[in-house]
């Protein structure tokens, strides 16, 4: 009886957990033709830690890992379900990171947009809480 308890459990919690999708990685005849630029500040775009992780809670917000459009959608709600149709705006205040998501689907899904504002914007803590949405 105990084990069963136990199992039920584990499988009811599961479903709370996030699983970890691995990154896509390309076979290594590709890598061998890739060559990293010598790494200088002044030639890099910083994104610091406190903004980078803000950025990270605030696009999981915004489009959950394995959340896509629902089945049937028009090409307007594919477009704005697919992650690289947006730009993200990233603003330092103070011990607090201000996130903008603007998408640009006539630019990159060739569709006349019909939404006045389909992006989000968000203030996120220092400490990792979001503190604003809209």
């Amino acid at each position: 009886m105990k084990r069963l308890g136990l199992a039920l459990l584990l499988f009811t919690a599961s479903g709370c957990m996030h699983l970890h999708r691995p990154a896509p990685v390309a076979p290594p005849e590709v890598a061998q033709g890739i060559h990293f630029p010598e790494w200088r500040k002044e030639d890099s775009t910083t994104v610091q830690g406190p903004q980078l992780k803000a950025l990270q809670i605030a696009l999981d917000d915004f489009m959950p890992p394995g959340r896509g459009a629902p089945g049937g959608a028009d090409p307007m709600t594919r477009c704005l379900f697919h992650l690289p149709t947006y730009d993200a705006w990233i603003q330092r205040g103070d011990k607090v990171t201000f996130i903008h998501f603007t998408p640009l689907e006539q630019e990159r899904c060739g569709l006349k947009s019909e939404v006045m504002d389909a992006g989000a914007s968000y203030a996120v803590s220092d400490e990792g809480v979001i503190l604003k949405r809209e």
